[in-house]
């Protein structure tokens, strides 16, 4: 299954790269903290339309390019691409365990960071 913000992550990542550009002058342009630049190209935080597009506007680049899915899509989960190299069974099933144990607590997290953020009292 293809993950379209991973997509967009490394895109954004390999342009930054080609453009000597950094994080933290992204995070300037954009009016956001380093942390949440580094959240959005970790894939723990979505990327809005809005940041999207001030995110092409900051490289130079268009909206497309940003959110063009490559013709071969390498394996970014380390353990799924470790797993290709293990011979047995009982060592696969250990890693999709593992695997499983993995996104559940990045699940979590997120679940708690998102509560902790929606207890905020609202702004009028």
């Amino acid at each position: 299954m293809v993950n379209m913000n991973e997509i967009i992550s490394n895109n954004i990542m390999n342009i930054m790269k080609q453009n000597d550009k950094k994080q933290i002058d992204l995070a300037g342009y954009l009016g956001v903290s380093k942390q949440v630049i580094s959240k959005m190209l970790s894939g723990a935080r979505m990327i809005n339309a809005i940041e999207l597009q001030k995110t092409a506007e900051f490289l130079g680049v268009s909206m497309e390019s940003l959110v063009k899915v490559p013709q071969v899509i390498p394996e970014t989960n380390t353990v799924k691409a470790f797993m290709g190299r293990v011979e047995s069974q009982e060592a696969k099933d250990g890693l999709a365990i593992a695997d499983e144990i993995a996104n559940l607590i990045c699940f979590y997290a997120r679940t708690h960071e998102n509560a902790e953020e929606m207890m905020q009292p609202w702004e009028a």
